[in-house]
């Protein structure tokens, strides 16, 4: 009689816990257009976060690259012109062909990219690598 009650209380402990298991909760889910739109306004955010924080866009580097060579260059040439030497060098001796080519960040292709991981595609295609300068 004990090996039955054992068995019993056993078997009931098992079901107890099977069905404890098998018992969930059902959550409300959002809309995927609220996901959607959250998403869309996150990246939003982020885009008006890098504006106001970044700059360093590749049209901006090109304009500070000409400023800072012309500024380079006009110095150079007033001291020559002060010792009264010969002016030997040009305007493209003063240039970094590279400068522009260092990581910057561009705001506008970020948001394009995050907006398109919100509907979970993001578009890639081979092409030239954009130059600044």
């Amino acid at each position: 009689m004990r090996s039955i009650a054992k068995v019993l209380l056993c078997l009931t402990i098992i079901s107890m816990v099977l069905v404890g298991c098998v018992h969930q909760r059902s959550i409300p889910r959002s809309s995927p257009q609220g996901e959607l739109a959250a998403c869309k306004i996150s990246c939003q955010q982020q885009f008006n976060t890098c504006n106001k924080l970044c700059h360093n866009s590749c049209r901006q580097c090109s304009a500070y690259s000409s400023y800072t060579t012309a500024k380079h260059y006009n110095h150079y040439k007033s001291e020559q012109f002060i010792r009264g030497g010969i002016i030997a060098r040009e305007l493209n001796s003063y240039r970094d062909p590279l400068q522009c080519r260092k990581s910057t960040c561009e705001c506008a292709a970020d948001y394009r990219i995050c907006t398109q991981s919100c509907a979970g595609i993001i578009y890639k295609r081979l092409q030239v690598a954009p130059t600044c300068c």
